[in-house]
């Protein structure tokens, strides 16, 4: 019953990581953490204890959203004797052991940008062993831990926190050391975090992970702040030394124009590419008279706004395949529509 209980209430924790986020809900450097688990203890059974339910509270401090610092204690109480000490046979007998340990570990977050954050942890602590069966020590032993887990934030004050790790026992007792894995699941509280944290382009990213500041007001943005961004590539070929649109690949400029016209509050930069031969400033002015012909064919055939499209050459700067073969150098002559606005994903 216990173990069922205990099931529900870290399936109901995990829940939680359902409701609604904010922009802005991550990890935060130079904040306190507390930390409150619950989850299931898998001891060796050398040792003479039973799996069961444990308990965790935790504080921590971040110094960056990277490194933190963290105190933990956990008690696991009235787990079951399993009676397979030496000595004991292997009748399981009716005795009870309170678990206790606490270590302090050094915590490294990965930091995604996101409201999710993976971490590992490494740390140094302690085993405690409360025993009830008669003329049996109790046990207490240095330990070392090692964990992985992640934190999913909710807003910039809760997380879904979950972990697995293991506590590893220096001291040998009855010729075996205490191994006690375990997974754990609660939440964590981030205090200190600054919720209105300056955003200048008002974009949703606080300017200190803002990657791409001044964003136009309206504009959708990624998890840096930077304008989401589509790319849909028109597979039209020119003759040679010419930058007129054949009306064969008009459906490839209408695929830029259907875009266009189903998300109004777009833009589009026309992008042309050409392979390496010929000289730098030939493929040059070549790529931009044929970026110009798309984009003009968009305006005129297909009543595109000429304030929502824009053309760029760039020559042969930017392959995306070898010059070397014929293949390559097809690839690489291409016009693409990069696309961005206030209802692009």
């Amino acid at each position: 019953m216990k173990t069922k209980f205990l099931i529900l209430a870290i399936l109901a924790v995990a829940a939680l990581g359902l409701a609604p986020y904010s922009a802005s809900a991550q990890m935060s450097g130079e904040t306190l953490h507390i930390s409150l688990m619950g989850g299931y203890l898998f001891p060796n059974n050398r040792i003479a204890v039973d799996n069961g339910g444990v308990f965790g509270l935790g504080l921590g401090y971040n110094f960056t959203k990277n490194w933190g610092i963290e105190a933990f204690g956990y008690f696991a109480p009235n787990l079951d004797d399993d009676g397979v000490l030496p000595g004991f046979g292997t009748t399981a007998l009716n005795f009870d052991n309170d678990v206790t340990m606490a270590r302090i570990s050094a915590l490294y977050h990965f930091d995604t940008g996101t409201k999710f954050t993976p971490y590992v942890s490494l740390g140094l602590g302690g085993q405690w062993i409360s025993r009830d069966r008669p003329d049996y020590d109790n046990y207490s032993s240095f330990a070392a831990n090692a964990g992985l887990g992640f934190k999913l934030f909710f807003n910039e004050v809760i997380a879904l926190r979950m972990e697995v790790n293991d506590s590893y026992g220096f001291r040998r007792v009855q010729g075996a050391r205490f191994n006690a894995p375990m997974v754990t699941a609660g939440l964590t509280f981030q205090v200190g975090a600054n919720p209105a944290c300056p955003d200048s382009d008002n974009d949703g990213v606080c300017d200190a992970y803002d990657k791409c500041p001044g964003t136009p007001a309206g504009y959708k943005v990624d998890a840096d702040g930077c304008p989401i961004t589509v790319t849909i590539r028109m597979d039209i070929k020119f003759d040679f030394d010419k930058a007129v649109v054949k009306r064969q690949y008009l459906p490839e400029v209408k695929k830029v124009a259907d875009f266009l016209n189903a998300h109004p509050g777009s833009t589009a930069v026309v992008e042309g590419h050409t392979d390496s031969r010929g000289s730098d400033v030939y493929n040059q002015k070549l790529s931009e008279r044929r970026a110009k012909a798309v984009r003009d064919t968009l305006v005129s055939d297909f009543g595109v706004s000429s304030e929502k499209v824009s053309s760029v050459g760039y020559g042969e700067s930017r392959p995306i395949a070898t010059n070397d073969t014929e293949a390559g150098r097809a690839e690489n002559r291409r016009v693409v529509g990069v696309f961005s606005g206030t209802d692009v994903e």
